[in-house]
């Protein structure tokens, strides 16, 4: 009996060693992740570029009115095939540049106190979107349009085609200005960055530059002034959190 409960007594000290050893390691391993939380800097930055725009978006259609649908429908097709005609052979747009983007036939009612609803014929409208990269010659554009038969402009949109090549020259910005403030924070707290320990870059965005349907329909009054649309630029911008350790 002596010798076993020896064997058990010796079983059971090991085992209480074991246990010890794991818990060191594990308090040094909660030490060790404090104390890296502790030497770092989270910063958030952006960065952005101006850019010339390099191509147009513009938003047109071709409304009509017929005393049947198929009548608003017929008048409606010719207007546009005229429009088509400015755009392939005038201007020498491609098809891949030119898109509906909407079309519709729909009845039209007239609303009477006394004798209600009453049909007064159809409505037809077709919605196109047009690519157009000489953005010099866009005023030409939309007044050829006006006078194919286009009696609706819902504006135009100013973007690049190269968005990603200066989302990159945004980045570097970005970076750069996180860097700025990390060494400023660091020596502010008398300690010195070391290096990245992890990046997010965030969204990057370029909202297109807009002119409303007004303004071309106020340039549209007068008929000896051509329609003049100014491109302007277009702001690239991006942001990155970064997290420095010192």
């Amino acid at each position: 009996m002596a010798v076993v409960v020896m064997a058990a007594a010796v079983i059971g000290w090991f085992g209480i060693g074991k246990g010890e050893v794991g818990i060191v390691k594990a308090e040094t391993a909660a030490a060790s992740g404090s104390q890296t939380a502790l030497n770092t800097i989270t910063v958030g930055a952006t960065g952005s570029v101006m850019v010339d725009p390099d191509i147009a978006y513009v938003n047109a259609a071709v409304e009509t009115r017929g005393a049947t649908a198929g009548e608003a429908q017929q008048d409606n097709a010719n207007k546009f095939a005229a429009i088509e005609k400015v755009l392939y052979e005038k201007f020498g747009l491609s098809k891949k540049d030119v898109q509906t983007t909407g079309f519709y036939v729909q009845p039209e009612y007239n609303y009477m106190e006394k004798e209600g609803r009453k049909l007064i014929g159809y409505t037809a409208v077709h919605s196109v979107k047009v690519s157009y990269r000489k953005l010099d010659e866009i005023g030409k554009l939309l007044d050829a349009m006006s006078a194919a038969g286009a009696n609706r402009m819902d504006g135009v949109q100013f973007s690049t085609e190269k968005a990603d090549q200066y989302e990159l020259e945004a980045l570097k910005k970005a970076m750069a200005n996180a860097d700025a403030k990390a060494n400023v924070l660091a020596a502010s707290a008398k300690r010195q960055v070391k290096g990245v320990v992890n990046i997010v870059q965030g969204a990057a965005s370029a909202p297109p530059v807009m002119y409303a349907a007004m303004e071309k329909s106020m340039a549209a009054d007068s008929a000896s002034a051509p329609t003049s649309v100014q491109a302007g630029q277009i702001e690239i911008s991006t942001s990155v959190t970064v997290q420095y350790q010192m």
